[in-house]
């Protein structure tokens, strides 16, 4: 009885500590846009020709941040450091060097939203791992390809979020 015990005592600590910061195994990706959260417990990266794809999804929705980039530092995030930059970028929104956090609907095209302006900052960027957080004002495309401005204003919402990205190994 003493050795079941003492077996128990040795494996024990294992089952309590396999749960704690699971998201340093499988990443994690959370972001509020206008008071709805979204928590997506897996996320991934990839760097690609000086690019950064972080990315999470639950096959309903998907959340990505796509920068130019490779280290740790502040990255604006958008379509312009401010709202009237970002307007007047609009038709920039497709640009593969512009910095910008999406979330969709799988299903829903039109409520895609992106980020017009604001701020990305990498605190940690190895070949492992990618950490960062970010915030902004957005909006969704279906707003967008209306093409009303003051419409285009009215619809501007926050976001805010955090990420842990785990590397995707790719091979050629």
């Amino acid at each position: 009885m003493k050795k079941f015990f003492l077996y128990l005592m040795l494996i024990a600590p294992i089952f309590f500590s396999a749960c704690e910061g699971s998201e340093e195994i499988t990443g994690k990706f959370e972001f509020t846009i206008d008071g709805t959260s979204y928590s997506f417990p897996l996320a991934t990266f990839i760097k690609r020709d000086g690019k950064t794809i972080v990315t999470s999804t639950d096959v309903s929705n998907t959340g990505t941040i796509v920068f130019s980039g490779t280290s740790t530092g502040n990255y604006t995030l958008g379509l312009g450091s401010n709202l009237a930059d970002a307007l007047l970028n609009l038709n920039q929104v497709t640009d593969p060097n512009k910095n910008l956090f999406l979330y969709y609907k799988t299903e829903e095209s039109d409520s895609a939203f992106f980020s017009l302006f604001g701020n990305l900052n990498i605190t940690e960027y190895t070949s492992e791992k990618v950490v960062g957080t970010f915030t902004g004002q957005g909006l969704t495309k279906a707003t967008v390809m209306g093409g009303d401005t003051n419409a285009i204003i009215a619809q501007v919402k926050p976001f805010t979020g955090t990420f842990i990205a785990k590397t995707v190994s790719t091979s050629k």
